[in-house]
């Protein structure tokens, strides 16, 4: 072997080796700050141009369903949904959460006791109060927790809207991170009254 080539091997091995052990290498997992701006700008698509009124505590959908019914549920229904994406999902649902008022969404919101949800409720033409309480508001969203992938750039979120009895809809959107801003890649109806 000649010196050049010998030379040519010293300088392109390790070079070959770093590019072979950055590309292996996983991409760290993101920080809890980071999450919740994503989560937070996930909301904010859904919150609208006026205000809202959102449960505070989360929900992963009608039923309570199991983690294994969750990823199958994702799996069988979005293509092109991530193994990452599908796990942060049910892990951050595992439990009911409580969103936080201080939250930027970009128009005010009112978050919605169950108590007080409870109250409203009970009234025959409860769709009717709740907008005499919260005027400007069509009736109250219902959010889970975000699910993403590791890169960020990929979300799925159970999304459910209610505005009086028989007059509501829940859905499961996966989104995709575009440009920098989080759009719908696609939407699953789960219910409807």
């Amino acid at each position: 072997m000649s010196a050049n080539a010998l030379k040519r091997m010293l300088i392109f091995v390790p070079i070959l080796f770093a590019l072979a052990c950055s590309t292996l290498t996983p991409k760290p997992a993101p920080s809890a700050s980071e999450i919740e701006k994503e989560e937070e700008a996930i909301y904010a698509f859904f919150a609208g141009t006026s205000s809202a009124v959102i449960l505070e505590n989360t929900s992963a959908g009608i039923g309570n369903p199991t983690p294994q019914e969750m990823r199958r549920q994702l799996q069988d229904t979005f293509q092109n949904i991530s193994g990452d994406t599908i796990e942060s999902f049910v892990e951050r649902n595992a439990e009911p959460g409580q969103l936080s008022a201080e939250m930027e969404l970009g128009v005010d919101y009112v978050l919605l006791s169950e108590k007080e949800l409870a109250e409203i409720s009970s009234q025959p033409d409860w769709g009717e109060t709740l907008a005499e309480r919260y005027p400007g508001s069509y009736g109250y969203l219902i959010f889970s927790r975000v699910g993403f992938n590791r890169a960020l750039d990929q979300a799925v979120i159970y999304v459910g809207n209610v505005a009086g009895p028989l007059m509501g809809s829940g859905d499961i959107f996966l989104m995709e991170k575009v440009n920098g801003e989080w759009v719908i890649k696609e939407q699953f109806m789960i219910w409807i009254s």
